[in-house]
């Protein structure tokens, strides 16, 4: 029986199969090229005295950094928890374990968009503190937590406003936390445009294809559309494909094509060779975009960089690149 994956499980079976090895040494390298809006660098002391950072090599390491980028979140004044924070995700979740243990009732059974397709979900109503914010009442989807990898997620419902920082250095997530980016390489910003929530890159291709691109830090790994891959097909026709079917939070499957693609740009930011997905994601038709390339970049890609912080109040995103050597 084959393996089903989850978006968010996708890299351990590509590690298990093998399929991650020819990317091994070639994802160190962010070459520049000016396009992107380039900021003073503001020296950290908190960073200064540490090693400088290397970005992961391999999947096996994203996988482990995935793992422990979570945030504080209180739920019923309980807490905090560790939440995975989810900006491809609109909803939040919590798991039936946590939700059963503070005693939340069960509330009304709602859609819950997955990345495979809608399921009905059961629901719980309860106070939640996110980071330093202010408790507010929210409403939680219910999936065990087998499924979701941990005791929630954290979709836009509750990062909308926000600033989201994500430290792949220190290994940490932090929300509307600090006014700037730790670490000593250059700094680059990027103006986004907002598509139900996500902040979407506006100047981005893959392989020389452009893209409409979404930072999901919801995701190990980063997937294209099938409109993507129909290109790269066209473009690549040497290229080597694998298959594997991804499982979803919501228990569907769906299948995707695998291959090694020539480099991500975004802005003036151009990434090496990396391991792609390809999908038709609910997701996709979700926002419409089925017909136009698009691609979810997942932490594997997003890792590259020393730190990155989405910025849902100013519509930016701004990358720091790991010093130089």
């Amino acid at each position: 029986m084959p393996a089903r994956l989850d978006r968010r499980r996708f890299g351990a079976a590509l590690i298990a199969g093998g399929l991650a090895a020819p990317a091994v040494l070639r994802a160190t390298i962010i070459s520049r090229s000016g396009d992107a809006s380039m900021l003073e660098v503001i020296p950290d002391p908190v960073t200064r005295a540490k090693p400088a950072y290397e970005p992961p090599a391999d999947l096996k390491t994203v996988l482990d950094i995935y793992k422990r980028m979570t945030g504080p979140v209180t739920i019923a004044g309980r807490g905090p928890y560790p939440f995975v924070a989810d900006t491809g995700a609109n909803q939040s979740v919590i798991s039936a374990e946590l939700a059963a243990k503070l005693a939340l009732p069960l509330g009304d059974t709602q859609p819950l968009n997955g990345v495979a397709g809608v399921t009905d979900t059961p629901t719980v109503t309860a106070k939640v503190r996110v980071g330093g914010r202010a408790e507010r009442d929210a409403v939680l989807f219910v999936l065990s937590e087998d499924d979701i990898g941990g005791p929630g997620m954290l979709g836009l419902d509750q990062l909308d406003g926000g600033r989201l920082t994500l430290d792949f250095q220190q290994q940490t997530l932090s929300i509307d936390a600090g006014p700037f980016l730790r670490g000593e390489g250059d700094e680059y910003q990027l103006k986004a445009h907002r598509r139900d929530g996500q902040l979407t890159l506006v100047d981005a291709d893959v392989a020389g294809i452009k893209v409409t691109a979404f930072l999901d830090s919801g995701a190990q790994n980063t997937i294209g559309n099938v409109a993507l891959r129909q290109l790269a097909l066209r473009r690549y026709p040497t290229t080597q494909w694998s298959t594997l079917p991804i499982l979803s939070v919501t228990g569907q499957t769906i299948g995707a094509d695998f291959a090694d693609l020539p480099g991500l740009r975004i802005g003036g930011l151009s990434l090496p060779t990396w391991p792609v997905a390809f999908a038709d994601l609910h997701t996709f038709r979700l926002w419409n975009l089925t017909d136009a390339p698009a691609i979810l970049i997942g932490v594997d890609v997003m890792s590259r960089f020393q730190t990155i912080c989405l910025d849902f109040q100013r519509d930016e995103v701004r990358f720091r690149l790991p010093a130089r050597t």
